[in-house]
């Protein structure tokens, strides 16, 4: 196993091959991604449409898609049960709560009852820094968006289920603790929340429903989650072969939200503005996510190898869903992809409906990211993936090129904290 992705490319590199420190930092990372893409996308939606339409699309998003991932990674860690000591457990696999930006903290008082506090956000803390602390901006995202989606989450295990702040912002000044504490509960006579219904449109995708291939045996940690809760968990405590399913996961989470979002904005404001901000949202999340992927991974440089390489873990193309592939043709082209797969039969959403819809937006915007000077041209034949491509692409590194307009958001996005947060082992801080 590597420690990271340095040295020469490979066109056969696995996520096996990393070491187990690094697929679980990488695994922090794609959690990461579903922020990054928020930051993308919902400030479009605000400026544009207002305030409630962020709102909307937001609790969409997550209303429309946690009950499914909530379900799928329950199933695939063998989470049984019903009760709060299942929904804590899960909550500590949820995308929402990518861990260390969102430091979440877990106590499990009785099978009906328990807590989760958050001596750090670093969602709450970005809107607080932009807004300067504006009661009004905080009640929108910490009550107008958790309220139902928070409900919509822990009611996936049990239409009982409810959560509830026991103390949340706005705050005029930040508690000692953090910025929330909450408490889940099972209760009787409960009114349910509104029915989401982007979430039968998501819930109909070959993503939702999608299986990934058997993965060996292995004793090196746990192979699934059906013991008591660890409130301390890591992503470390995983068997390997298991992280690196659940960073798939993880991946194929985050394209399931997104999917809710795109849904959502497409039924409020049309085909058109949908794909109109989430070509910007690329551009303007592609500079951050690829800096940070870099890290991780050791990946230096811009020359081919390691275009090639940053693509072969873009979080945003959740593999075996995609069934993709890469070849360096020589040291100024390259190829990319896409096999017949479960996500071409889905309906084109994503980064996939991108690379259909904008192609001169979908693959350009990563690939600009490591180089300014590379573009992607579609491709009718790619005999390197021995007839099995549908899509394909060329990429060419031309000096003569001039780098593409940055987008305005990418300032955005990366804040004050994003572009260098660490979520590797080290950040870990417990209290």
């Amino acid at each position: 196993m590597k420690a990271d992705y340095s040295g020469d490319y490979r066109p056969d590199f696995k996520l096996t091959d990393l070491d187990h420190s690094t697929l679980a930092w990488y695994g922090r990372e794609v959690m990461l991604a579903n922020h990054i893409h928020d930051r993308a996308i919902m400030p479009q939606l605000a400026m544009t449409y207002g305030m409630s339409a962020q709102t909307q699309a937001a609790c969409d998003e997550w209303m429309g898609s946690s009950p499914i991932y909530n379900y799928r990674n329950r199933t695939l860690l063998n989470i049984g049960g019903d009760n709060v000591e299942t929904i804590l457990k899960a909550f500590q696999f949820d995308i929402g709560a990518p861990h260390t930006f969102l430091q979440f903290h877990f106590a499990l008082q009785s099978p009906e009852k328990g807590q989760f506090w958050l001596p750090y956000c670093g969602a709450y803390n970005h809107v607080r820094r932009l807004t300067n602390a504006d009661p009004k901006s905080e009640t929108q995202i910490c009550h107008h968006m958790e309220d139902p989606t928070f409900d919509a989450t822990v009611m996936a295990v049990n239409q009982r289920a409810r959560c509830r702040p026991i103390f949340r912002p706005p705050h005029g000044e930040v508690p000692a603790e953090g910025p929330c504490r909450w408490e889940v509960f099972l209760g009787d006579d409960l009114i349910l929340v509104e029915d989401c219904e982007v979430l039968p449109q998501v819930k109909q995708s070959r993503a939702a429903s999608f299986e990934f291939a058997p993965i060996d045996s292995a004793d090196d940690g746990m192979m699934d989650y059906s013991g008591p809760l660890k409130p301390d968990f890591r992503l470390e405590d995983l068997a390997h072969p298991v992280l690196a399913r659940q960073c798939k996961e993880f991946s194929l989470d985050v394209h399931l939200l997104q999917r809710a979002c795109y849904t959502s904005i497409m039924r409020d404001h049309g085909e058109e503005a949908a794909w109109s901000m989430t070509a910007e949202q690329w551009r303007a999340m592609a500079p951050v996510y690829i800096h940070r992927l870099r890290r991780v991974m050791g990946i230096a440089g811009d020359d081919m190898e390691a275009i090639l390489k940053l693509l072969q873990v873009d979080p945003y193309l959740p593999q075996e869903y995609v069934k993709f592939g890469t070849a360096k043709l020589s040291d100024s082209h390259g190829r990319f992809w896409i096999e017949d797969c479960e996500a071409l039969e889905d309906e084109a959403l994503g980064v996939l409906g991108l690379l259909i819809k904008r192609p001169d937006i979908g693959l350009s915007a990563p690939v600009a990211a490591v180089n300014g000077k590379a573009v992607c041209q579609p491709l009718a034949d790619c005999p390197e993936a021995d007839g099995k491509a549908v899509l394909a692409w060329d990429i060419l590194i031309d000096e003569a090129n001039q780098p593409p307009a940055p987008s305005d958001y990418t300032a955005l996005v990366a804040g004050e904290d994003l572009w260098d947060h660490d979520a590797s082992i080290h950040s870990y801080q417990y209290r």
